[in-house]
């Protein structure tokens, strides 16, 4: 049911497309949290992530999680899940809502003849997603800082963070990242769209169902979902390290106990300070549960969003 399609004949209201979307962002956040924890300690972390490296605090995805349990408490992997519910809905809105409005109004313009087309769904799905970014971006910066902090607080909570940032970096501070976010989300949420839509293609002519078919079985919704969130992932994950990245700039006393702090003045010089200490291997910090994250992530958020429109849509009728 994601995207227009011309032969259904019932009219769904908008606003269901962008419940059904915060709906889904809001449970896919809840049960990915914790790989969302880890990648992003690892993503800040400079110094190697090996297990043999004796200087790294984070060495792997298993130690890193016990490690965090063992300081931190059990609670820690869900570290940031306020602010991180909160963006999900957010971004999941703002996103599925966007996208349904310009695959239907591509139809209705005669601008294409196929709203499903792998091309289309890429070119709305990167519009869609830069709107989400935009409009979540504060969340994403005062989820990534709750995260990053250890047991010495700099913010005690949700209204603390948003508070001392504006105060000591001004509304420029809830913006940080921006630039590469938008780098990365628009390919990102560009890509997982077109891979679904060609995921789904693929899979209806191995089941022998039509392809044609407008509804999704939800078998076929989270594997074409774990696919497309599988290779967007591996295209544009170096523009997430960069955004963490400048995300936390301002925010060192928050980072005390884990290593280096990566000052940087801006993207570029970012660039150059992450390849002049950690060479192209610095650039892909994270992987690993990032990988897990985005195929599970994108996988249960083309899951629920299907499963709650259609839900929506039946009590409707």
């Amino acid at each position: 049911m994601v995207g227009h399609d011309p032969e259904e004949l019932r009219k769904i209201p908008h606003y269901i497309y962008g419940l059904s979307g915060a709906l889904s962002g809001f449970v896919t956040r809840f049960l990915t949290q914790p790989l969302d924890v880890c990648k992003i300690r690892f993503q800040l972390q400079v110094e190697p992530i090996k297990r043999t490296s004796l200087l790294s605090k984070y060495r792997s995805l298993p130690q890193a999680c016990t490690l965090i349990v063992r300081e931190e408490g059990l609670a820690a992997l869900w570290k940031g899940i306020i602010p991180g519910q909160a963006l999900s809905a957010v971004y999941g809105l703002a996103e599925f809502a966007t996208f349904e409005f310009l695959n239907k109004t591509l139809f209705a313009w005669n601008l294409t003849s196929n709203p499903k087309d792998p091309l289309v769904y890429f070119l709305c799905g990167s519009v869609a997603g830069m709107v989400g970014t935009v409009v979540s971006q504060p969340l994403d910066v005062v989820r990534t800082r709750l995260v990053s902090q250890g047991r010495d607080k700099v913010y005690t909570s949700l209204m603390d963070s948003f508070r001392q940032i504006k105060r000591q970096e001004g509304y420029r501070g809830f913006y940080r990242g921006l630039l590469p976010g938008l780098l990365q989300i628009a390919p990102s949420s560009g890509l997982s769209f077109a891979f679904y839509s060609q995921c789904q293609i693929l899979y209806r002519k191995w089941s022998g169902k039509r392809i044609t078919e407008s509804k999704s079985d939800a078998m076929e919704s989270l594997f074409c979902g774990c696919i497309a969130g599988a290779a967007s992932k591996s295209i544009v994950h170096p523009l997430d390290v960069l955004k963490k990245r400048l995300q936390v700039q301002g925010f060192e006393q928050g980072r005390k106990g884990f290593g280096l702090f990566l000052f940087a003045s801006g993207i570029v010089h970012l660039i150059r300070e992450t390849y002049r200490l950690e060479g192209l291997h610095g650039f892909l910090k994270g992987f690993s549960p990032a990988l897990l994250k985005a195929t599970s992530s994108t996988g249960f958020t083309f899951f629920f969003y299907e499963q709650f429109l259609r839900g929506f849509s039946q009590l409707l009728v």
